[in-house]
């Protein structure tokens, strides 16, 4: 990798990634501030920050289409001027309606980074797609480690709140500089250099695999939101835990997240293939919450958010996407777009589905996600023997290109 003509591009492609990092959770951090500047009250600036997801919405489906016709770095750095727009628009919006429109270029941001970044990275390292794609989650781990950091040193002198606003700023805008003259990989780049690479037998039916791993997505998207919001609620519920214990767990879910990142980049480049690696864990998730639900205690509780933080969270919806893409590679944005879309309704769908659940009773939160969990088990080992009677593996001795600009 140290010799590639892409090193430094891929970096700057990292470093998008704190910033949209911050840019996820920087409106719940300064709520009161806005609130007093839109002169609102916690409901409205719900409201503002479910702009993000309708924002993503709104534009996977064209970003990914423009992606692959127009080329992966103009989508990136359409969605680094979507949050220059964001950031900046958010500080003279003093009601909550031109903050929502501000709001949902964060949104659009967020889905042109995705559709634009993930294949880039495939196309700059094919023979390490998965591993370089799951790091993008440890480089947002690292924006929403440090900006809370931040703000918390704004409030505690007392400075103009928009100091964390200006800070992202002006990193998107120097990070722009530096990507601006790094080179792009040629879209559906192939190498073969004496290595070992896969070839299909037959030709992977979208109806088939690429719904199987749209579905995988949402599964896995799904256990570990509902995890973070929930876990405790529901240790509070069925434990001896205190309330601040409680919150003890999203700390050892983040911890067992953080590593797992590094963790499944290190399998799946060394040792594992990416659908094994998606059918253990997902397995592994969702024994992890069966045994909780019939074993509701302290230690379960706190053994369930490691696990799912290791095995549900840290890079395994990377892979689906990987997966995806290698099947698919002839229109990467566009699969993208449609993986990243369906995330997007589960993001916005399975809080409204777990809160209705809560009112009746905090155990079905947990039997919902369970049930979610396995099905996605299932998937992940059906797209496991999908994988394995579609591919087989060969030698290649001589060195092809093929571009398609």
């Amino acid at each position: 990798m140290r010799k590639s003509p892409y090193l430094l591009t891929v970096f700057s492609l990292y470093i998008n990634y704190i910033f949209q990092g911050m840019a996820a959770i920087i409106l719940s951090l300064n709520m009161s501030s806005l609130m007093t500047q839109m002169q609102t009250d916690k409901t409205g600036l719900s409201f503002v920050i479910s702009a993000i997801g309708l924002g993503r919405i709104l534009i996977l489906y064209p970003a990914g289409r423009l992606s692959d016709r127009y080329g992966r770095k103009q989508i990136v750095y359409l969605g680094m001027l979507c949050y220059l727009v964001f950031f900046s628009g958010l500080l003279i919006s003093h009601n909550i309606w031109t903050a929502a429109f501000f709001t949902l270029f964060s949104g659009f941001a967020n889905a042109l980074l995705d559709t634009g970044t993930y294949p880039a990275l495939t196309e700059a390292y094919p023979e390490a797609n998965s591993a370089i794609s799951v790091l993008n989650k440890a480089f947002i781990s690292v924006g929403q480690f440090f900006l809370p950091i931040m703000v918390r040193f704004i409030t505690n002198q007392q400075f103009y709140f928009g100091y964390a606003f200006l800070f992202c700023f002006i990193g998107v805008a120097l990070n722009g500089l530096l990507l601006f003259k790094r080179p792009f990989a040629d879209k559906q780049t192939t190498l073969g250099k004496s290595k070992e690479v896969t070839t299909y037998t037959q030709k992977p039916n979208f109806a088939i695999e690429g719904w199987m791993l749209l579905l995988f997505g949402f599964t896995s998207v799904s256990t570990f939101n509902i995890t973070v919001i929930w876990l405790p609620e529901y240790a509070l519920t069925f434990t001896t835990m205190s309330e601040g214990n409680t919150l003890m767990l999203v700390s050892l879910y983040s911890i067992g997240s953080f590593i797992s990142v590094f963790l499944t980049a290190f399998l799946v480049k060394k040792w594992i293939k990416d659908s094994t690696m998606m059918m253990v864990c997902a397995l592994i998730s969702s024994a992890l919450l069966i045994l909780m639900l019939l074993a509701p205690t302290s230690f379960t509780c706190m053994l369930t958010a490691v696990g799912i933080g290791l095995f549900a969270a840290g890079g395994i919806w990377q892979l689906g996407l990987a997966q995806l893409l290698a099947f698919f590679p002839q229109n990467k944005g566009r699969m993208t777009s449609y993986y990243t879309l369906l995330t997007s309704f589960s993001v916005m769908l399975i809080p409204m589905i777990t809160g209705y659940l809560s009112e009746i009773n905090m155990g079905l939160v947990f039997l919902f996600n369970a049930a979610l969990t396995l099905l996605g088990a299932g998937l992940a080992v059906y797209i496991a023997y999908r994988h394995r009677k579609l591919t087989t593996a060969i030698k290649l001795t001589s060195f092809s290109l093929e571009k398609n600009r």
